[in-house]
């Protein structure tokens, strides 16, 4: 892949919409409703919920704007990429313990590995946790295996789950506990370097892939899978590689975190319980914006399941109470006042599905300024899809590889 060109064309059509993707709209509402072309407005609100559904998965139903379907079109074009083939099935045994989700994650990073390490004697493994990765690696690949990790707890799992299964890697295995840190560090820098050298980070958290990479300079091999873009900061860990310092986009903390929003395929249930979540914490926001207008924002914050089950009221009365206001408001008043907001509430959750669009597309373009720091460092670099985005949405696997 041409990551130049890919990223060259992401900004061409990203930059014009800054303004729609990089606010948050909840925290900026009325005004961050008005930047939306009035269109594309018009035509959301024109969807039954069907097609709510639809657009929830980027797909326009009907006649939408032609600017709206040119954008979606180009978008998913440019974020379309190739998938890794292959899995490397587990046993029951090799599994026992593991969520279907880390499983299937396991069964392709191992495939992944088996098709591009040829040269490979030795491997680690960054927040390794209790070490499944680093276990398999080692039965599988005979390779001398290091699992990392700053929580000794989770290490101690690893090591009493080896000795109950008798498991024979003895000294192919080795638990370091330790955070992996920019900077020098004499007990881990040596294992980033040499050819015969793997570094392996799944779902390394947010400027915890970079630190990765910059360890790695000197591997032979690179996996990185990343994750929690929206700990990142800018200009700090965006961009990373002098082409994409040339072609920047205004990444903000809202546009960092809607990186991590990109979540396809929903089943029915969950959209309609996201709906629902939505309707109450716009509503709330709307009612705290109306009685409480010295506050810029409140924040709702997570609340337990059973309150986006129940009443408005509940929810509100138990968020205002959390929050330490006090609204003299009655239940039948708070139901009143949910109703009398729901067209305003509609708007938001509608101006949330059009910004969704522009997610996997943000994300992608960190993935690629990272794919040309490694270019630019040497390797020959790969992007692909390695997980089903329905189990393990951050899917996206960057590999780089050196000769022996």
């Amino acid at each position: 892949m041409d990551f130049q060109a890919r990223l060259a064309a992401l900004t061409h059509q990203l930059q014009p919409w800054s303004p729609l993707w990089s606010r948050s709209i909840l925290q900026g509402w009325p005004g961050s409703g008005a930047a939306w072309p009035e269109d594309w407005l018009a035509y959301a609100r024109s969807l039954d919920e069907a097609g709510e559904r639809q657009l929830d998965q980027g797909v326009l139903v009907g006649a939408p704007p032609p600017s709206l379907g040119a954008l979606l079109d180009a978008l998913q074009g440019l974020t379309a990429l190739p998938w890794h083939e292959g899995l490397h099935p587990l046993t029951v045994s090799e599994t026992q313990g593991l969520s279907a989700k880390k499983t299937h994650e396991l069964e392709r990073v191992l495939a992944l590995l088996a098709q591009r390490t040829r040269f490979i004697q030795q491997a680690v493994d960054i927040g390794g946790g209790m070490g499944h990765l680093a276990r398999l690696g080692a039965r599988t690949f005979g390779w001398t295996f290091h699992s990392i990790d700053r929580d000794a707890a989770l290490q101690d799992k690893g090591r009493s789950w080896l000795t109950r299964t008798r498991s024979p890697l003895g000294d192919t295995l080795c638990f370091i506990q330790a955070s992996v840190e920019d900077g020098l560090q004499p007990q881990l820098d040596a294992l980033f370097s040499g050819r015969d050298r793997a570094s392996i980070g799944l779902h390394t958290c947010g400027p915890l892939a970079l630190t990765q990479l910059r360890k790695s300079q000197e591997a032979g091999f690179v996996l990185n899978i990343g994750c929690c873009y929206d700990k990142l900061e800018a200009p700090r860990d965006y961009p990373v590689s002098r082409f994409g310092g040339a072609h920047p986009l205004p990444f903000t903390p809202h546009a960092l975190a809607l990186t991590t929003r990109g979540r396809p395929h929903k089943t029915d249930v969950e959209f309609v319980r996201m709906k629902r979540v939505y309707a109450w914490r716009f509503a709330f926001a709307l009612l705290t914006k109306r009685l409480f207008p010295e506050h810029d924002f409140v924040r709702a914050g997570d609340a337990p399941r059973s309150l986006y089950d129940g009443p408005f009221a509940a929810y509100a009365l138990d968020r205002l109470e959390r929050l330490g206001l006090e609204a003299s408001m009655t239940d039948a008043e708070l139901e009143s006042f949910e109703v009398s907001v729901r067209a305003e509430t509609r708007d938001v959750l509608l101006c949330h599905l059009l910004r969704d669009r522009f997610a996997r597309a943000l994300e992608v373009v960190l993935l690629l300024d990272r794919a040309l720091l490694l270019e630019e460092l040497g390797f020959q670099v790969e992007l692909l899809q390695l997980f089903d985005p329905r189990l393990s949405p951050r899917n996206l696997a960057l590999i780089a590889s050196r000769s022996a």
